[in-house]
């Protein structure tokens, strides 16, 4: 059994259960006590290297960046890192999900209730990301993960701070670099790689739009309207009016 090592820790790989563009995720497990978590490992897909033209040394500095970043969230609507492990071969630890977003909308398996709450969920750890000035630039079903009846954000790897105050090894991306995945890229982003608040609200709308709770339409056509200036503006415009609908 393949084995991962930091500090007295000794996770035992269980079986792979998905990955990105930068890394591949396993289920694994604590052989001393039996508890299972999930562990990302850095390994970049050859196609979005090439597709990127990131060498894999910024490659794996963007890996350890998405490690940096969300190590230091500390917000229940978060995915947390219990374990971090940086050096030539980092990988980093976190629970282990119920699920994740993507398969519940697949198998239909969400009440309208339960869409609420991913909704609201969601909400509250966007504006969290945007109250510190960081883009998450990849929201996404698959990016949204169970647990416990929580709904959390995850996949940190394309991660931007806005902010005045960045870490010095912070990754810059390249000019007319566009990251992301389509159908829930903002036209801005397809058309001129513009990254912003809105960019990251577009693909909240496209998300509230997949649940399907009619009545939030206006309210996911809003955020995802073509002219960046037509959207919300904010997280927390959006939050008020999702509460007023759902009275």
């Amino acid at each position: 059994m393949e084995t991962y090592r930091h500090s007295s820790y000794e996770f035992g790989v269980i079986r792979k259960i998905g990955g990105g563009g930068f890394g591949e995720v396993f289920e694994v497990s604590l052989p001393t006590c039996g508890f299972k978590y999930a562990l990302k490992k850095f390994a970049p897909q050859k196609d979005i290297a090439e597709a990127s033209f990131l060498s894999e040394g910024e490659l794996l500095a963007r890996f350890s960046q998405e490690m940096r970043y969300q190590t230091i969230c500390t917000h229940k609507n978060i995915v947390s890192i219990c374990v971090a492990h940086d050096g030539q071969a980092p990988f980093f630890v976190m629970d282990l999900a119920d699920s994740d977003l993507d398969d519940l909308i697949r198998k239909n398996s969400l009440s309208k209730e339960d869409k609420i709450k991913v909704i609201l969920d969601v909400l509250d750890g966007l504006e969290y990301l945007h109250s510190k000035g960081w883009l998450h630039r990849d929201i996404k079903p698959a990016n949204v993960l169970l647990f416990n009846g929580v709904y959390k954000i995850s996949d940190f790897g394309l991660i931007k701070n806005l902010s005045a105050k960045k870490h010095p090894n912070d990754v810059m991306s390249a000019i007319g670099l566009r990251l992301g995945t389509q159908g829930y890229m903002a036209p801005e982003v397809l058309v001129a790689c513009d990254y912003s608040v809105l960019s990251d609200i577009y693909a909240l709308g496209a998300i509230i739009s997949q649940l399907q709770v009619s009545e939030l339409d206006s309210i996911a056509a809003k955020c995802s309207s073509y002219r960046p200036a037509s959207r919300y503006q904010s997280v927390s415009e959006i939050k008020s009016d999702v509460l007023r609908a759902i009275r």
